[in-house]
């Protein structure tokens, strides 16, 4: 298992990626980031997938041509660097745009394609075999082949690792300095193995010993750890926030809950469904906005149907506590807030409003309805504690 993964498992990975991406073409096709980004996961996968056993045969067998798969990886192993380099570009684009790619650039890649097919088709490997640098190192052609793609692999690449980490350093948005810096990741090691590569044909060549204690880990490892790094860095600016946010409001809608089922046993129809068991809510994902935004606005509708109950003498005497006890800003006002709740709750279960001292002078909260649902996650917190002494 664990070898089919080794070999197989990058390109389910990056297919899998670039179908998810080619689903949502819609929403980046007119971003020049977004194209390189589904260029990259193309080519990765089209060189990984070319790369395994069975595909790597099925090749063979189609064309004829004795380890011309090795070539066609290749090849989109150089689209992969383009790209590579033409999104970390537009990721630290200038203000006035990114600078066009010139001839000279274009014509790069491609003399270097053209060197790959000479020098493949000189060298003599007439077995197909996906174990390519173990039958064929010291074969004539296969070094100078591997040295001609790294003219272009290896400086580009290296380019790349260093504007993603100086971008990834600049920006202020953690998802895409982490995704940089992945991405950077995956390049050193792509770079590494090539260069690892590079040398053990060059040993093979002059008949020299390459340490397999070195050879074996470096071959296993370092291509699907790459691939990973490369995959998961394109992924992560655009999936992460979105995941984040969810996670955050799942986490809000639980919190908020002591604090709104003590308002629902208060005042039964703020709520239009009876609270469910905990472990029904912890396992329900679906409308989850929906169900975060009526939570909300019932607490409200509950704070609201205990204003002749509210007592600003406890409010005060609740944030002089607070403050002795260190709270500070949003949690003192929170904690004041909850112990006020949990006095008009009980007043109102008695049936006895506070003499002259009903309501309080502001209701406390956020700005905008992310800010005050926050507020309410603290009042909840505080609330459920307030119960716990």
């Amino acid at each position: 298992m664990g070898e089919w993964l080794r070999l197989n498992g990058p390109a389910v990975l990056a297919c899998a990626l670039t179908a998810y991406r080619l689903a949502a073409v819609r929403s980046w096709a007119r971003d020049p980031a977004g194209r390189a980004v589904f260029v990259i996961l193309a080519a990765i996968a089209a060189s990984t997938t070319v790369n395994t056993p069975w595909a790597y045969d099925a090749v063979w067998r189609l064309t004829g041509v004795p380890n011309l798969a090795r070539l066609v990886s290749h090849a989109f192993m150089l689209a992969v660097a383009w790209s590579v380099g033409t999104f970390v570009r537009q990721v630290g684009q200038p203000p006035e745009g990114p600078r066009r790619r010139t001839w000279g650039e274009a014509a790069w890649p491609a003399l270097v394609l053209l060197g790959m097919c000479l020098t493949f088709a000189l060298a003599r490997t007439p077995v197909n075999s996906p174990r390519f640098a173990v039958r064929y190192g010291d074969t004539p052609g296969v070094l100078e082949y591997w040295l001609v793609f790294l003219c272009y692999l290896v400086p580009v690449l290296c380019h790349a690792t260093w504007f993603a980490l100086r971008e990834a350093r600049q920006t202020e948005n953690r998802a895409v300095s982490a995704g940089l810096r992945l991405i950077a990741v995956g390049a050193s090691l792509t770079v590494l193995y090539h260069l690892h590569k590079a040398a053990y044909f060059a040993c093979r060549r002059v008949g020299a010993d390459y340490p397999d204690l070195l050879r074996a880990p470096l071959d296993m490892l370092l291509v699907p750890l790459g691939v990973l790094a490369v995959l998961l860095g394109l992924a992560l600016p655009s999936w992460w926030p979105a995941r984040l946010r969810w996670f955050r409001d799942f986490r809000l809608h639980l919190r908020l809950r002591p604090l709104w089922r003590a308002l629902y046993r208060a005042s039964p129809d703020i709520a239009l469904l009876a609270p469910a068991p905990f472990l029904t809510e912890l396992v329900t994902f679906r409308d989850l906005d929906l169900r975060l935004y009526r939570r909300f606005v019932e607490i409200r509708d509950g704070r609201i149907a205990l204003e002749p109950y509210l007592d600003a003498r406890v409010t005060d005497a609740a944030r002089r506590e607070g403050a002795r006890s260190g709270l500070r800003g949003q949690r003192l006002e929170a904690f004041a807030e909850a112990a006020a709740v949990d006095a008009a709750i009980r007043a109102r279960a008695r049936g006895l409003p506070p003499d002259g001292g009903a309501g309080t002078a502001a209701v406390p909260g956020g700005v905008d309805l992310s800010s005050d649902a926050a507020f309410l996650g603290l009042v909840s917190r505080a609330y459920r504690r307030l119960g716990a002494r």
